[in-house]
C-alpha cells in the first residue's frame, strides 16, 4: 500500500506505474470499530472461532505499560487472555524467539498476543480474526497489512479496531475500505501528499490552492493540455 506521497507522484504521473489487481482468491473480511462496550460481545465471538479450530490474533500498541498511551500493554493484557483461554501465545518485535513462536502457534494455538511484528511474516491459514487495540495509533496501511494476516485462505473473517473514540472518522472510513489501492487513496485523502519532488516530506500539504486527493478533475485537465 503506498505512502502518500508516492500515491501524490502516481496520481500527477511522475512515476510509471504497474497495477496487479487480481488475487488468487477473495478475502471476506469485515472490519467493525468497537469500543469497550462491544467487549463481552467480541469475547462471545472470540469462543465461537475457537470452537470452530479458526485462530484468533490480538495486536497491542506496546509491550510494555506507559503512562503517554491510554491502552493496556501486552504484558498486561495477557494475564487476562491466559486465565480464560487455553494455548495461548505472546510474542512481540524484541522477542529473539518470536519465529519459534509463530510456528508453534500456527500449528497448536488458539489465540496469539503481539505487536506489530506480525504485520509481515509467516502465514497463518486458520486466523480469521483480528483485534487491533488503540487502531487510531496505527497508520492506514499499517492497519491494512495486519487486516490482511486473516483470511489468508479465503475463510470468513472479522477485523475489529479497538479504540476511545468509535466516531473516529478516519477509522471509520478505514472499515468501510477493502481495497488496499482504495486505502492508499484515502490516506492521501487524510495525509496530504507532501512534497512529490523532495522525498523528505512525505505527507503534508504542499500546494496552498490544490488537493491531490480532492480535485481530480483539475489534474486530469491539466494532464490533457499538457499531452
Amino acid at each position: 500500500t503506498p505512502i502518500p506521497r508516492t500515491q501524490a507522484m502516481m496520481e500527477s504521473e511522475l512515476i510509471d506505474v504497474s497495477l496487479i489487481t487480481s488475487t488468487p482468491f477473495k478475502k471476506e473480511i469485515t472490519t467493525r470499530v468497537i469500543d469497550k462496550g462491544d467487549f463481552a460481545e467480541l469475547l462471545t465471538h472470540i469462543q465461537e472461532q475457537i470452537e470452530q479450530e479458526r485462530q484468533v490474533l490480538i495486536i497491542y500498541p506496546l509491550v510494555e505499560e506507559s503512562e503517554e498511551i491510554p491502552y493496556q500493554s501486552l504484558d498486561e493484557g495477557r494475564g487476562f487472555w491466559e486465565k480464560r483461554f487455553e494455548h495461548v501465545y505472546v510474542t512481540h518485535g524484541k522477542d529473539k524467539n518470536k519465529e519459534n513462536v509463530l510456528f508453534e502457534f500456527r500449528e497448536k494455538g488458539n489465540i496469539l498476543l503481539a505487536t506489530t511484528v506480525v504485520e509481515v511474516g509467516i502465514s497463518l491459514p486458520r486466523l480469521t480474526l483480528i483485534v487491533i487495540v488503540g487502531a487510531e495509533r496505527l497508520g492506514l496501511a499499517t492497519l491494512h497489512q495486519l487486516r490482511g494476516r486473516v483470511g489468508r485462505l479465503g475463510l470468513k473473517s472479522w477485523c475489529y479496531l479497538f479504540t476511545h473514540n468509535k466516531k473516529n472518522e478516519r477509522l471509520k472510513a478505514f472499515a468501510q475500505t477493502p481495497s488496499g489501492f482504495d486505502i492508499a487513496k484515502l490516506d492521501l485523502q487524510f495525509r496530504s501528499g507532501g512534497d512529490i519532488l523532495d522525498g523528505t516530506i512525505q505527507s503534508g500539504m504542499q500546494f496552498r490552492w490544490l488537493n491531490l486527493a480532492e480535485d481530480e478533475s483539475v489534474i486530469k485537465a491539466a494532464k490533457e493540455r499538457m499531452r
